[in-house]
């Protein structure tokens, strides 16, 4: 589990990084022993390999311990989170298109359906537990640890849920969350999505929706989501169709992910490096990709002369070169490095 790249997540469990895993840029999420028991991480790992769907993301190996760190590999995402497309449009490179919007709104909801026919109920759904794949706008709902399996009103994890995306019922304690709470956020999620602003969660309900979404086709589907009264709510397998008819798709079908970055290409110092830059330091752009990663002093030596080891190259040039005036640079330098 070589190459980190940085952190692109962190919560109050651990962080998660970008990291190669197996050939394979990952999102390699990382949590001190001590927070989590083995059975609650058995657990989890039971529901990423139920919840096999193109619209959840995916566990790409075995749970392993490591510096006493749970090292849980999940399939990395190379797009954004709801949160960002919504409520940051400055930062977002969707192009927001009804086609677009569709795809996204099914996409997740189709993820939503394929869970709950698993009696598995996510208990945190919220724009940050979203992304959209750049190109394919595919929606992945991801951060399943406080998932939890539901039957016959028994469930197999703590009820810990963002309030902010949380039901009337649940927010006045008088049940757990369940499947239907789960719509209900949804729901609040696809109005938000739509809309282009956040709704203050105790206003939210049909008379809300229909004040913000107007005459929208998504309108009637996600008022019958939000109904504050459970028993008059809809479950997913009961409201999909509509929601298919609104945006005018069927069942969608995603081409193959890109493949990104999956081979480390031979001159690329930064994979060759024992403790690579982060992930975040910038790069001056007037640099070509070719000469970005070379030292400022080498990047006028030939290519055949800067893969040789600096100290090598100072003490014993390649014979060929042995004849020819020395390269104008100072030796002492290089044999400080």
């Amino acid at each position: 589990m070589a190459f980190p790249t940085g952190t692109i997540a962190r919560g109050g469990f651990g962080k998660v990084y970008r990291q190669r895993y197996k050939d394979h840029w990952a999102a390699i999420k990382k949590v001190p022993h001590y927070l989590i028991p083995r059975k609650d991480l058995e657990r989890e790992c039971e529901v990423y390999n139920k919840a096999s769907h193109p619209n959840i993301v995916k566990l790409l190996g075995d749970i392993t311990l490591s510096d006493g760190k749970w090292i849980i590999p999940l399939e990395f995402i190379h797009g954004e989170d709801l949160e960002t497309t919504i409520f940051k449009a400055t930062k977002s490179k969707l192009q927001l298109t009804p086609s677009t919007k569709a795809i996204i709104i099914v996409g997740m909801c189709e993820g939503l359906l394929h869970l709950h026919s698993k009696d598995i109920v996510h208990q945190d759904l919220k724009p940050e537990n979203i992304m959209v794949e750049h190109g394919t706008n595919r929606a992945v709902i991801i951060d399943l640890g406080l998932a939890k399996f539901f039957r016959y009103g028994l469930n197999s994890a703590v009820n810990m849920g963002n309030e902010a995306y949380s039901p009337p019922e649940v927010l006045n304690r008088r049940c757990q969350r369940n499947q239907l709470s789960d719509v209900w956020a949804m729901g609040k999620i696809i109005a938000e999505f739509l809309a282009r602003i956040r709704l203050y969660t105790p206003t939210v309900c049909p008379a809300k929706i229909r004040e913000v979404l107007r005459e929208q086709a998504y309108c009637n589907p996600v008022c019958r989501m939000v109904e504050q009264n459970p028993s008059q709510r809809t479950t997913m397998a009961g409201i999909i169709e509509d929601l298919r008819k609104a945006g005018g798709v069927g069942r969608i079908t995603y081409p193959d992910p890109p493949k990104y970055n999956l081979d480390v290409p031979e001159n690329n110092d930064r994979g060759r490096r024992q403790s690579p830059r982060p992930l975040g330091r910038r790069m001056s752009r007037s640099m070509s990709p070719r000469t970005r990663n070379i030292p400022p002093m080498n990047r006028g030596i030939p290519p055949f002369r800067r893969n040789a080891s600096p100290v090598r190259r100072a003490i014993s040039p390649p014979h060929f070169q042995r004849q020819r005036a020395p390269i104008p640079f100072p030796q002492s330098r290089f044999l400080r490095r």
